[in-house]
């Protein structure tokens, strides 16, 4: 079996599938760039892509409807057959045309239909309509091109008996910072059989209790068996020195399911400025006694 191969599509909310040519006179585009749909067994879907070509030379282009499996922690997917039929589409959809010429600047629909089978497993089903050039003629160009190809990604949902369960697998920020903004990593790992998209919030307390800051973090698919890796930020520059709580709170699912609490503690203190701080302390110390003495020179009339 061929893993990993020839494209790598980034699944971002409002993210990027996009695969130049190895050559710079050979290019093509496609959007929109993900499908979200939910659909029933025996349910017929169309829908459509538009493919575009950017480039200055004449492209073929054929379609094709492959799987994709999750790989690493920042969202990305592969393109390689599904080891088993639980989270394919390869086979429900069908893309018309199949083949298309496309002139320089030229952009044309293609339309792909989704037959969802009488028995198909609820839950998820995963693939990317693909778009892989054939032909590239142009003034400088001619002949077979082994680059690019570009896909959407098509997420499918069969409503059912699914399994929807999303674990906070790590939530971490640095444990010391002398200024913000405080960058957290939040990792979800997703053990249930649905794509799921989390929503909720980072919420900062001081060591007295009292909130300080809030940080929403982003929204994004996590594919069943992957591991996806959030950022957020808090964007302050000033803290006050001392210890912080930060809380992970949120939801995930189509039954609105809480994620579970996740709590971690860091410390923030500019010691720059506590350095001067604490020099001018020392520095009063220290003067204390001309001072006195200077005191009782101008009030009491003393001599020194």
């Amino acid at each position: 079996m061929k893993k990993g191969i020839l494209i790598l599509l980034v699944l971002f909310f409002g993210g990027l599938i996009l695969v130049r040519a190895i050559f710079a006179q050979v290019s093509i585009g496609i959007s929109p760039l993900v499908f979200e749909i939910t659909g029933n067994p025996r349910d017929v879907i169309e829908n459509q892509v538009k493919v575009y070509n950017p480039s200055d030379n004449d492209v073929g282009i054929k379609m094709t409807v492959e799987d994709i499996a999750p790989t690493g922690e920042l969202g990305e997917v592969v393109v390689e057959p599904a080891e088993t039929e639980t989270y394919s589409i390869a086979k429900w959809v069908k893309t018309e045309p199949e083949e298309l010429l496309l002139k320089p600047k030229e952009e044309k629909w293609v339309k792909f239909t989704i037959s969802i089978p009488e028995n198909a497993e609820p839950g998820g089903h995963y693939g990317a309509v693909i778009a892989g050039s054939t032909q590239v003629v142009g003034p400088s160009v001619s002949g077979a091109a082994i680059a690019p190809r570009v896909g959407a990604l098509v997420l499918v949902t069969v409503p059912g008996e699914m399994k929807e369960n999303l674990l906070v697998k790590d939530f971490t920020a640095p444990e010391y910072s002398e200024y913000g903004p405080i960058n957290f990593e939040i990792k979800f790992e997703n053990k249930g059989t649905v794509h799921v998209k989390p929503t909720g919030q980072i919420v900062i307390t001081n060591w007295l209790g009292q909130k300080v800051g809030q940080v929403i973090f982003p929204e994004k698919n996590v594919l069943p068996g992957a591991t996806r890796k959030f950022d957020a930020s808090l964007d302050k520059k000033w803290l006050w020195a001392g210890r912080y709580t930060a809380t992970l709170t949120g939801n995930y699912g189509s039954l609105n399911l809480s994620l579970s609490a996740a709590v971690i503690t860091f410390w923030a203190f500019p010691w720059k400025i506590g350095l001067v701080i604490l020099a001018v302390i020392i520095l009063i110390i220290l003067s204390r006694k001309r001072w006195m003495a200077a005191f009782r020179v101008l009030v009491r009339g003393e001599r020194v």
